[in-house]
Parts: C-alpha cells; sequence; structure tokens
C-alpha cells in the first residue's frame, strides 16, 4: 500500500538485534521502516503481481497463507559475555501463519508467529516463543477510521541480555495487551487528528526471584494533530505518554514518561520519504528516590531511492528503556542505516549498520554497540526463499565487565505458498 502524507509515525530502530534473541515486541521490527496508517478503500494491492506469498482463498475476500524458515549457524558468543565465551551451534525453526479478511471499508489480519531454537552445545537455552497478534480496520467513512489491535506472546530474554542476576536458563515471559486508534481526516485531507491509546501486562514466568521486579502493566496514549502544507508533505504536532505501573509491593520504578513533539513527514517522490520530529521527553518517577529526567528527543526515518531496485533506510532515536536492574533507567541514542539492493528478480541484498548510545542513568555506566549485518536472499522459485547472513555486534562499555564482541552465522530454508 502506498504510503500517504498523513500517516501515524513511530519509529523502530535496529540495534545490534540478531535471530538468537528472538524476541517480540509490539512496534519491534528488523527492517527500519516506518509504519502507516491509512483509512481502509479502495482496491488491494494484488500480491500475485508483487511475487510475493498467493495464500490459500477461503472465500471472497478471506485468505489464509501459511510460510516456514528454517535456519542454521553458529553463535560464537551465546551469553554476550567479555571472557569464557560460550560458542554454539544453532537451529531455528519459523513456522507462523497469516489469516486475512478484506471487504468494503474494513480489513482484519490475525497473525500467529512461532520462533523454536535448538543449541547443539547448550539445551538450557533452548526456546519456544510464539506471538498471536490482530489488527481490524474499519471505515466508517472516508474521513473516520478505527484500528483496533490485540497481542499476546510467550517470549524470552536470553541470558546476558539484561542486567539481572545471572540464572541457569533464560528469563521466560508472558504479554498480552489490547489498543485502539481513532483518525478522523481524510487520507489526503488539508487536516487530520488521531488518538490513540492502549495497555499492555508483562508477566516473568522463570526465575522469579530475580524477575518479579520487572513485572508490569504499561498504559500508553498518543495525540496528533496534522496539518499537509503540500500536496505531499505535512507538518503534525504529537503527544505521547506511558504510564509503568510495577507489580512488586514497593518497587520504586513506578514511573510516568511524556513526549512533546514537532515534526513533519514527507512522501515527495519516488526516490524520498520520510519523518522526522523532535521536541521534549520526559520521565518521571512516582518515588522520590529517583532522579526525573528532562531534554531532547527525536525519532527519524528517511528512506532514499536512487533506484528503483536499491533503496537506503537511515534511522535514528533518542527514548527510555526501562532498567533490568542497573540504573534508574536507560537512555538510549540510536543511528544507522540499512541499504536495500536487488540485484535482479531472484537475488537481492541487504546491509546494515547501527550504533547505539546507552546511559544508565542513576549508575556509572555508559555503552556504545555497534552492529553490522550483512544478508543475503535467493529466489530459485516464487515460493522458495535461499538466503544467509551474518551479525557481528561489538559493545564497548567503561564498566570492562559489560565489553563483548558476538558472531552469528545463519543459513536459511524459507518456503511459503
Amino acid at each position: 500500500m502506498k504510503l500517504k502524507n498523513i500517516v501515524i509515525v513511530c519509529s523502530t530502530v535496529l540495534g545490534g538485534i540478531s535471530l538468537s534473541s528472538a524476541s517480540w515486541q509490539a512496534t519491534a521490527q528488523t527492517t527500519p521502516v516506518k509504519p502507516t496508517y491509512q483509512i481502509p478503500g479502495g482496491e488491494a494491492e494484488n500480491e500475485e503481481s508483487k511475487g510475493g506469498a498467493l495464500g490459500i482463498a477461503l472465500s471472497d475476500g478471506v485468505t489464509l497463507t501459511p510460510f516456514a524458515n528454517l535456519s542454521y549457524g553458529k553463535d560464537d558468543n551465546l551469553f554476550l559475555a567479555n571472557t569464557n565465551k560460550k560458542s554454539s551451534n544453532l537451529t531455528l525453526f519459523n513456522p507462523g501463519l497469516r489469516f486475512a479478511v478484506k471487504g468494503d471499508g474494513m480489513q482484519l489480519g490475525v497473525d500467529y508467529d512461532a520462533k523454536l531454537a535448538r543449541y547443539g552445545s547448550s539445551s538450557d537455552d533452548n526456546y519456544q516463543d510464539q506471538r498471536l497478534n490482530g489488527v481490524a480496520d474499519f471505515a466508517f467513512s472516508s474521513k473516520i477510521g478505527l484500528r483496533l489491535g490485540a497481542l499476546y506472546e510467550q517470549g524470552h530474554d536470553p541470558r546476558g541480555s539484561t542486567d539481572r542476576v545471572g540464572s541457569n536458563k533464560p528469563d521466560e515471559f508472558d504479554n498480552s495487551g489490547a489498543n485502539a486508534l481513532f483518525a478522523y481526516g481524510g487520507n489526503d485531507a488539508l487536516g487530520r487528528v488521531e488518538f490513540e491509546a492502549g495497555s499492555y501486562k508483562r508477566r516473568y514466568t522463570t526465575n522469579r526471584i530475580s524477575t518479579q521486579g520487572s513485572d508490569r502493566k504499561t498504559d500508553n496514549f498518543a495525540s496528533r494533530f496534522f496539518v499537509r502544507v503540500a500536496p505531499k508533505t505535512s507538518v503534525f504536532i504529537e503527544v505521547r505518554g506511558d504510564k509503568f505501573d510495577y507489580t512488586l509491593a514497593g518497587s520504586p520504578q513506578d514511573s510516568k514518561e511524556r513526549r512533546y513533539l514537532l515534526g513533519v513527514t514527507w512522501d515527495a517522490t519516488d526516490i524520498t520519504s520520510g519523518t522526522f520530529k523532535v521536541g521534549q521527553i520526559r520521565k518521571d518517577f512516582a518515588s522520590q528516590a529517583l532522579k526525573d529526567y528532562s531534554g531532547t528527543g527525536w525519532e527519524g526515518n528517511i528512506q532514499w531511492s536512487p533506484l528503483t531496485y536499491s533503496k537506503f533506510n537511515f534511522f535514528t532515536a533518542k527514548s527510555f528503556t526501562e532498567s533490568t536492574g542497573l540504573g534508574d533507567f536507560i537512555l538510549n541514542k540510536r543511528a544507522g542505516v540499512a541499504w536495500n539492493h536487488e540485484w535482479d528478480s531472484r537475488l537481492s541484498s541487504t546491509i546494515t549498520f547501527s550504533r547505539a548510545d546507552d546511559t544508565f542513568t542513576g549508575a556509572t555506566r555508559s555503552d556504545t554497540t555497534d552492529s553490522t549485518n550483512f544478508k543475503l536472499s535467493y529466489k530459485p522459485m516464487r515460493w522458495l526463499t535461499l538466503g544467509g547472513e551474518f551479525t557481528h555486534t561489538n559493545r564497548d562499555s567503561n564498566l570492562g565487565s559489560a565489553n563483548y564482541k558476538k558472531n552469528l552465522y545463519l543459513f536459511t530454508v524459507g518456503a511459503t505458498l
């Protein structure tokens, strides 16, 4: 679906993510793509014309599309350790399916995705993650739209990926919630407003002595006002907030975050599109023992396509991350670029570089993490994909024991209908 000038704007930053973590979030993606929202209407794009999955037509407008990926590779630093590194072969099976319904003024999509991993040298780190996500869009008119979403997932934090006390197995969790977005104003209207609210609950199910302090409920809201200043360019004001309520009695981590941002979003030509917003970000703790924060924050994503078969994505953000055992919270600055190139109709490659600067507020630690990913995909048939990738991650910290280097190699066979 083509980008429109009025969109929901949120940035997702790729910062040293590897398949070995295999943990999902509601907004997380493996490529730095700017999400969009349009009031449903018009003809659906034909998947076959794009060379994509066809799915099973259950009835008019109803399709079911299964897929499966099987990967084999090696992780040379399973626990992100500075010394005494643990290396292991890895087999990852990723089955899933998508159920889609499209009708007049309505679209429904339900996705199920699972990741089952087996480590040859560390069976304690085997995991079975799964995620069920549903999104329904309704158009009450060309000016009024509603999106409803729900999520349930079973995931894990790999050993070494947090600052909690070490355990013999990964920290597993359940995460569930729902959200709603209401939009007033057509996709190409001069003005548009959006209101969004949601609530999610995360509870850890293993290693409870160290993980119970991370159980929490998160309520969020957002409002946006867009004004079109050119045929395909809009300026907007965005206010977002998150409220974190930790379930552990007496936890000092309860807090509220606020973002007051001014931005611009454009889809001016086939060559360039993007969004950039900047403003104030705040984090206020309920406990007087922890220090509040207020400062400048930003989120940006620019797509540049100098050729129809070659695209660059530039991304950057400054935001917060909840503490996992060290400091009051983590202040994140991230930036990077991804280059995707289609060498011909069957062969494509992606090269991604990202840098993350993390400051542990309330502790004397700061990290810089560089991640580089090379990925090659070959489609001998429309329904079959062969791929290989290599990810190198290097973290440099003023806390010597937090330094690490990691290499991940994967070869993948993927199939769909």
